[in-house]
Formats: C-alpha cells, sequence, structure tokens
C-alpha cells in the first residue's frame, strides 16, 4: 500500500545539501522507523511524504522511475536497485526523465548535459522535484 511519512526535522549541513528526518509508521510492527532523505526546496516540517508506485507526482514524493512521465525532474536517483539514489551527484544537480525506450529501461539527462540508459528503471526509486 501507500507508506505516509512525516518530515520531524530538517538538518542544514554546512558541507553538503539538506537533510530531512522522515518517521515512517513500519508495516509489519507496531514502531516508527526513521529515515533520512536529501531534500529540495518546498520541503518543511511536518510535511508528507508519499512512498509507493501509487503515490502522487508531488515535490518530495518517492516514486518508481518507470511510472514517472517524461519530462519530470529528480534530485536523488537509483542508479541500480537499493543504491539508496547515486545520481545526480552534487549539490543543486537534478537528473531529467527523458523517455522509456524499452520495457525495464528508462533513459534520463544527467547535469552534464549526457543522456544515460538506466536498465532496471521500471524498478528503481526516484525522489521526485517537480514536473517539467
Amino acid at each position: 500500500g501507500l507508506i505516509k511519512g512525516t518530515v520531524k526535522d530538517v538538518l542544514c549541513d554546512p558541507a553538503g545539501a539538506p537533510l530531512a528526518k522522515v518517521v515512517f509508521q513500519d508495516p509489519y510492527q507496531f514502531k516508527k522507523q526513521m529515515v533520512v532523505f536529501i531534500i529540495m526546496e518546498g520541503i518543511h516540517t511536518d510535511h508528507f511524504m508519499y512512498c509507493n508506485k501509487k503515490a502522487q507526482l508531488n515535490i518530495g514524493n518517492v516514486l518508481l522511475v518507470g511510472i514517472m512521465p517524461w519530462g519530470t525532474i529528480v534530485c536523488c536517483l537509483e542508479e541500480k536497485l537499493v543504491d539508496w539514489g547515486k545520481l545526480p551527484q552534487g549539490l543543486g544537480n537534478y537528473v531529467t526523465v527523458m523517455s522509456h525506450p524499452r520495457d525495464q529501461q528508462t533513459q534520463v539527462k544527467l547535469p552534464s548535459r549526457s543522456k544515460k540508459v538506466i536498465y532496471l528503471g521500471k524498478n528503481c526509486s526516484a525522489l521526485s522535484a517537480v514536473q517539467g
């Protein structure tokens, strides 16, 4: 189902990107889990973040890359399944979803203006920034 988290704290790292502590309800046990995300402009405390393939395309939601429409700007993207968002590297950079050429692929445009095809693109997650 749809997993809902709440931003509890925003951490300002002087040497890196701003981070958010997001608290999720554990789906299997009666406890809460805290996860740290890189955040973008528009995220604040008590902001709700939704994670699943059924989540809407809004700022801060985590969706599968394979279902994102073309032109979506992404600030944190998994290059391989469960690598915790290796693309793009660097402060203020973003990746644009260009196309879905085949079943398990997604083509993205990198900050260097080069294009890259990501395999397993339907299953990799991305933190959506905005739809272009």
